[in-house]
């Protein structure tokens, strides 16, 4: 059963409104070094440097400590040719509605964990429980940190993976056990929900691609906060 026009407006606003506050602290300026640059000796070769001071990483920490976000911390970390420093490792969101398990523990830079945990506590978990009259026990997530190029193509710019700052989602599972994938929904609730979750992505995040986009992203959601135009205001929703 679909939930109530005002229950949905409700929540969407919340999100938006809360995303439009905490986006410039905490996915633009934040970054020590989040310059990619190019190898000179071999232009296939993938090179990125990212991260945080290690004041901001510690007070990143202790901010999702607080939030009673269950994480592995890593530090830094170096892939093939990209480098990460405040990374973390994240296993769980705790929610209003429960407690949310990241599939795989993805690593990720501190700050783009915060934010994605604010978008599970805000909007995920809120909207799933409205549509489904289940809480989201797990988000089953792809690739957070990967040292590779932007659609994997050589020698182009390193991709919001690269830097720790994306995360792929494939499927969101409720505590029933059923499991809303992001390519294919088997009912109408089912994809109302998954648009729903994409509409208000937008709001915490500069980029959401998924089904549609492109052929990349048919069978998941990629969330990323990079800086692709003037300011952290600039979005790329499809």
């Amino acid at each position: 059963m679909r939930p109530p026009s005002l229950l949905l407006q409700l929540v969407a606003a919340v999100a938006l409104i809360a995303s439009t506050s905490g986006l410039s602290a905490e996915s633009g300026p934040g970054s020590a070094n989040n310059k990619p640059v190019t190898n000179a000796k071999d232009a296939k070769t993938l090179v990125s440097v990212s991260g945080m001071t290690a004041s901001d990483y510690a007070e990143c920490v202790a901010e999702l400590a607080q939030k009673k976000v269950v994480l592995e911390e890593l530090g830094n970390v170096t892939q093939q040719g990209c480098e990460l420093s405040g990374a973390i490792r994240l296993a769980t969101v705790a929610t209003a509605f429960g407690d949310v398990n990241i599939s795989g523990k993805p690593s990720m830079l501190c700050s783009f964990a915060r934010q994605f945990s604010v978008w599970v506590r805000e909007a995920g978990a809120p909207l799933t429980l409205a549509y489904t009259g289940q809480r989201l026990a797990q988000i089953e997530a792809g690739e957070g940190f990967a040292c590779r190029a932007r659609y994997d193509k050589p020698g182009v710019v390193p991709s919001e993976h690269a830097k720790g700052n994306a995360l792929d989602i494939a499927s969101f599972v409720l505590a029933d056990g059923r499991r809303i994938r992001v390519k294919q929904q088997d009912s109408d609730m089912a994809r109302d929900l998954v648009r729903a979750l994409r509409t208000t992505a937008c709001g915490y995040f500069t980029t959401i691609l998924g089904p549609g986009s492109d052929p990349a992203h048919e069978d998941h959601f990629h969330f990323d906060s990079g800086m692709h135009g003037a300011t952290p205001n600039y979005r790329i929703c499809e």
